[in-house]
């Protein structure tokens, strides 16, 4: 079986854009955020709360994802983008050994307010930076290697040397052509609240900063502090094994 490649992040972070390009260029079965599917639609599931009234279906508990994945890499390149809050907790050496783990990172200045307009209660599980770094840290731990990281930022700013160093690092070429996407509606990124968390991420054209006025500033709120405060240093962990992307 070939390694899946998958991406980790955090919610909030650009991975829904990366998603797209990795499904622009047409040599990978994309999946998006398959153990999100645990974590709220099984049995099993952990994120009860946030949706107590989905239906639950055994088919989503996840060794049954886990094993699916691992038949679909038997025969084609597969890439997962995936959350850190979904998948932590069932990480141990044998979940991790059939990635190829990559992680995507974003300064939670960023990402917070962003999480705070869509769940103004989001808990510090929810944010995910916590378990990003405990998978960054199995993973480098399981695999012996440091494990590709880049920024979001970079992604946004330099898109096509960001790309290509990924793709460097992970042994894949790099396609140009897949920077640019059609903007159009979605249905496999609708899982939960029908696709609004990532809309902009399905009308976008290719990596482009979101800025949003209205959002509520981290300085001015107690909740997005004690957030910040306590997601900031993984952020900073994290950034330090980041790609070194060269300035124009």
């Amino acid at each position: 079986m070939r390694k899946i490649l998958a991406l980790w992040a955090t919610p909030r972070s650009t991975s829904t854009a990366f998603e797209n390009m990795m499904r622009q260029r047409g040599d990978f079965l994309v999946f998006h955020e398959p153990f999100g599917l645990s974590y709220y639609n099984s049995p099993e599931r952990r994120g009860a709360s946030r949706y107590p009234d989905l239906e639950l279906n055994p088919e989503y508990n996840h060794q049954k994802i886990w094993q699916k994945l691992r038949q679909e890499a038997d025969s084609k390149a597969v890439f997962i983008k995936d959350m850190s809050h979904f998948t932590f907790y069932l990480a141990d050496r044998e979940f991790l050994s059939i990635f190829e783990n990559t992680f995507l990172v974003r300064h939670p200045n960023k990402t917070l307010p962003s999480l705070y307009d869509k769940w103004p209660d989001f808990t510090l599980e929810e944010t995910g930076y916590a378990e990003l770094y405990k998978l960054f840290e199995m993973a480098k731990e399981f695999n012996g290697k440091t494990p590709v990281v880049i920024d979001s930022d970079d992604l946004v700013q330099k898109p096509e040397a960001t790309v290509k160093a990924y793709c460097d690092a992970v042994g894949i070429p790099f396609i140009k052509e897949a920077l640019e996407w059609e903007p159009k509606f979605r249905p496999e990124l609708t899982h939960w609240e029908g696709g609004s968390w990532v809309l902009n991420a399905m009308f976008s054209t290719g990596f482009k900063e979101q800025k949003r006025d209205n959002y509520v500033s981290v300085e001015d709120n107690k909740h997005l502090q004690n957030a910040y405060e306590f997601c900031l240093p993984y952020y900073e962990k994290l950034y330090e094994y980041r790609i070194r992307i060269a300035e124009n």
